[in-house]
């Protein structure tokens, strides 16, 4: 009787978990690159981090150079204006100053704007922050979902919920590491926004399953869910006593 009761529990374990199985594997799998991306980073600091430091370097010069050069066109320009200026005579005919273009200096602060005051700083910052959310968002999915595997859901609710779960939990780092390499070659602004195609809906992923699983709490507390609007996301009570 014992190891019939204990066969029966595991085979009903195993049910419940099925739904959410494929979620779990992503899960998983995001806390091993965690890992992985965490050593890689060990390893790796001196190079990753002087190889952001020369980037920025030869950013700084090469902004320097072409405000130098802008100066210098300016410079120029002014010198061949003063003299049209005299020739023209009184105040009523005078030359209109040339405005002034302030495009190196702005080029400049796009790329020196820095949390930190080092692009490689925060470079390295938002590498490291991948780490973070891969092993965070793993476990906060693992939980989730075996919670999600005991509750009276519907199976294909589960299995989505799986499928959002899992791929926002492995996604939405990639978009940290993405943006961390990126950062010091276009920018902290541009570089956020160039990878918004994967951050966004990876997190408007894992928002929307964090509202959904709270949602389904809330209603099976309450037991709102043997309400005609909600029991077509449950199973209904009496196929589960069966």
């Amino acid at each position: 009787m014992t190891e019939t009761s204990t066969q029966l529990r595991r085979n009903i374990m195993v049910d419940l978990i099925a739904p959410v199985r494929h979620g779990l594997f992503l899960a998983i799998t995001a806390l091993i690159c965690g890992i992985l991306w965490a050593g890689y980073l060990a390893t790796n600091h001196e190079q990753l981090h002087g190889g952001f430091e020369k980037q920025e370097a030869a950013l700084k010069a090469k902004e320097m150079q072409q405000m130098n050069m802008e100066g210098m066109s300016l410079s120029m320009l002014t010198d061949k204006l003063i003299p049209q200026a005299h020739a023209h005579g009184n105040e009523g005919h005078g030359v209109k100053q040339a405005p002034v273009t302030r495009s190196g200096e702005q080029h400049t602060a796009k790329h020196q704007h820095s949390h930190s005051g080092s692009l490689a700083k925060d470079a390295m910052e938002r590498l490291l922050r991948g780490h973070i959310h891969w092993m965070g968002l793993g476990i906060l999915s693992t939980v989730l979902l075996l919670v999600t595997a005991f509750t009276s859901l519907k199976t294909g609710w589960k299995k989505t919920l799986g499928w959002t779960f899992g791929i926002g939990a492995l996604a939405y780092p990639v978009s940290w590491i993405l943006m961390g390499f990126r950062t010091v070659t276009m920018g902290p602004e541009v570089a956020e926004a160039s990878v918004m195609w994967l951050f966004g809906p990876a997190a408007g992923l894992l928002l929307a399953s964090l509202i959904a699983v709270f949602g389904v709490l809330l209603l099976e507390t309450t037991k709102w869910h043997t309400n005609t609007i909600f029991s077509r996301f449950f199973e209904s009570t009496s196929a589960s006593g069966e």
